[in-house]
């Protein structure tokens, strides 16, 4: 049976240049990862359209101000946005369907990654999977961040959901670290400039799968991130 010092080890014995894989961030005993995608939002009726691309003419500029104050997007009020699925902004924009999809979509003032409402998703959703489960937390490779976090430790044991999202919010979920079940069922792994990642035994999936209130997209080790 794995043990917090087999999650300790697969962090601290990472040896590679390239980090940019699932199996970097996901220890091998997990045998399914996912990205867990943060929620978007669209304004519908925004003229995506008559929007002009980044082209830095003073028309473009004063048309595209004037766009952004007409429908008041400069500060991205996550009120305005309706939540959408990724798959249906890729059938609205006629784009693949993956983790990848916003990334092929036009940078946009119609669309807006809406933080508050993934978190919210995030904590109803592992109140549910948790249920009474005891979990630990293991923070890893967080010395650029040690002028800022003194009073963070390095190994948290029976670890509330309330504490861990304390500790996330404080730092954006750049944080290095990984939330995990005492038994090894599953594992929340974040890092600097990562998704965030699920790991789960197999046996497991399809229960966690239907607990989740947020998009999940199934990755293999070898699969690249970003």
């Amino acid at each position: 049976m794995h043990t917090f010092k087999d999650i300790k080890r697969f962090y601290n014995n990472r040896n590679s240049n390239n980090w940019n894989f699932a199996k970097h961030y996901v220890p091998e005993f997990f045998e399914l990862k996912y990205i867990v995608h943060w929620t978007y939002g669209i304004i519908e009726n925004f003229p995506f359209d008559d929007y002009p691309s980044p082209n830095e003419t003073f028309e473009n500029i004063n048309k595209r101000v004037k766009i952004e104050q007409d429908f008041n997007v400069l500060l991205k009020n996550e009120a305005l946005y309706k939540p959408i699925s990724i798959k249906d902004l890729a059938n609205k924009f006629d784009v693949p369907y993956s983790h990848e999809t916003i990334n092929l979509i036009q940078e946009n003032p119609r669309i807006c990654c809406l933080e508050k409402v993934s978190i919210e998703k995030l904590k109803d959703s592992f109140k549910k999977i948790t249920g009474n489960s005891k979990l630990n937390l293991f923070i890893f490779e967080s010395t650029k961040f040690d002028y800022c976090i003194a009073d963070l430790q390095e190994e948290y044991q029976d670890i509330t959901l309330e504490k861990y999202f304390e500790i996330q919010d404080m730092y954006d979920f750049q944080l290095n670290t990984c939330l995990f079940e005492s038994n090894l069922n599953w594992c929340l792994t974040t890092a600097e400039d990562m998704p965030v990642l699920l790991g789960c035994k197999r046996e497991i999936a399809s229960e966690i799968e239907g607990k989740i209130d947020i998009e999940l997209f199934k990755v293999e080790n070898n699969q690249k991130m970003y």
